[in-house]
């Protein structure tokens, strides 16, 4: 790719998440669009001296697709520090606006935007919330530029934040789907906000998170829901609400029908004019993953991967078990009208939690928490609480041998996914943590959720 002169500030600053995590193309302008990630480390004043937009940040870039020329970008999160990345699914679409056929490119952004694009020039044509927000007002329609709530910026405040929404974002990696006849976007929405807590500077771990930011969750605030919005009308056309976030992807087709799996483990079926459920099945198992139909000999299918799993599964702790239901069964799932297969059923687990005695050492407890939150809580959840995705630490068996340290330190599971940490933790930092995970053990023990 042939980058504009300026494109590698970009790369510099740390841009470089999941960069085209979403690409589309239009045949007609020959045009290749996709989002850019955000930067590595999330306070500004980390990786910029909390100064300017950060170029190409947090944007929708528009390329030529025969030379990799730049064509446009739209920044809808400039100088962003709040995980507010730009990769969400692209959705082209023909619309009439204001009385007149606009050719538009449309995201339902993490940072609760809703936007359409004009998608030859990248002008900004319409930016409206779709769920609440805080750390913006709106977005200035002559500027394309959000209007920030000063409060937010907490690397300059350097007070800590309550935002709306929080890092997972309004609408994450989970594809929304957009009806031509309906006129309607149809989007797995969320509502997770976060308080960001400033740190002082520190220098860069080599393994780890090194955000620059603590976070803490506000989990009596979480939601989930099916949003049905109208692109043109700027506005909600109907919802249907979930347990709780972090539902399925989303697929509509032209029988006048929206599918879409949830996180307590239905695969459901709605009206994609009105939001009325037409049917539902207990999948036994989250879906997050988004449906695909097909027709095979004149029948027509729909699939879907049930599995449980993704970032709020792994670091979501208490608040990813709101929707009831942390089992994880991979399979995939095919239905037809008139199917009458049946699930084998599910053998019933609870997390049995018996844990070593509590650590005598409080001074210890307290050092192994903040590292605990910094190298082990994007995987293994908030404050020593499991999200389903993988086995809870707190029911370990490796707690009460000295194996685990061949685990933290050495690798002994890294062809399981689990890295050494030698390079960033002495032995008495993994033993602040061992104690720090017993201790939430035994916090816990007594009053285990089904697991």
């Amino acid at each position: 790719m042939r980058r504009r002169p300026g494109l590698e500030e970009w790369w510099k600053l740390g841009g470089g998440g999941p960069v085209w995590d979403a690409i589309s193309y239009d045949p007609k302008l020959n045009l290749l669009y996709f989002g850019t990630g955000n930067g590595v480390q999330w306070a500004r004043s980390a990786r910029s001296a909390g100064k300017g937009d950060n170029l190409y940040l947090a944007s929708i870039v528009a390329l030529h697709a025969d030379t990799g020329e730049y064509a446009w970008h739209y920044q809808a999160t400039p100088g962003e520090e709040w995980d507010f990345d730009a990769v969400q699914q692209l959705v082209l679409a023909d619309l009439n606006v204001d009385g007149r056929p606009r050719q538009v490119l449309m995201q339902a952004n993490k940072n609760g935007f809703f936007y359409v694009l004009d998608r030859k020039t990248g002008a900004l044509i319409s930016a409206k919330a779709i769920v609440p927000v805080t750390w913006a007002s709106g977005v200035d329609i002559k500027s394309g530029r959000p209007i920030e709530n000063k409060e937010a910026r907490y690397s300059e405040t350097g007070k800590p934040v309550d935002v709306k929404p929080g890092p997972l974002g309004a609408h994450n990696w989970q594809p929304m789907a957009f009806n031509s006849k309906t006129g309607l976007v149809y989007i797995p929405a969320q509502q997770i906000p976060i308080r960001y807590i400033p740190l002082p500077s520190m220098p860069i771990a080599p393994i780890g998170w090194n955000l620059g930011v603590a976070l803490a969750g506000l989990t009596p605030q979480n939601e989930g829901f099916l949003l049905a919005w109208d692109p043109v009308r700027q506005r909600e056309a109907w919802r249907v609400t979930y347990k709780g976030p972090w539902n399925g992807g989303v697929v509509t087709t032209a029988g006048n029908i929206v599918a879409q799996g949830d996180a307590s483990g239905n695969f459901n079926v709605y009206r994609a004019d009105n939001g009325e459920k037409l049917w539902s099945m207990f999948a036994q198992s989250g879906i997050i993953a988004a449906p695909s139909t097909f027709e095979v000999a004149g029948e027509q299918y729909i699939a879907v991967l049930s599995g449980w799993g993704g970032s709020y599964a792994l670091s979501g702790g208490k608040a990813a078990a709101m929707s009831g239901n942390l089992r994880n069964v991979s399979r995939l799932l095919v239905f037809k009208l008139g199917g009458s297969a049946a699930l084998p059923p599910l053998e019933p687990r609870a997390l049995v939690i018996h844990p070593p005695p509590e650590p005598a050492d409080t001074a210890s407890i307290e050092h192994g928490e903040p590292l605990y939150d910094q190298y082990c809580s994007a995987c293994h959840g908030e404050h020593a609480l499991g999200g389903g995705a993988i086995s809870d630490l707190r029911a370990s068996n490796f707690l009460s041998m000295d194996f685990f340290y061949n685990i933290v330190l050495d690798g002994a599971l890294k062809d399981a996914g689990m890295a050494s940490f030698k390079s960033a933790l002495s032995r008495d930092d993994a033993a602040a943590i061992r104690n720090f995970i017993i201790h939430r053990a035994n916090q816990d023990s007594k009053a285990a959720p089904p697991h």
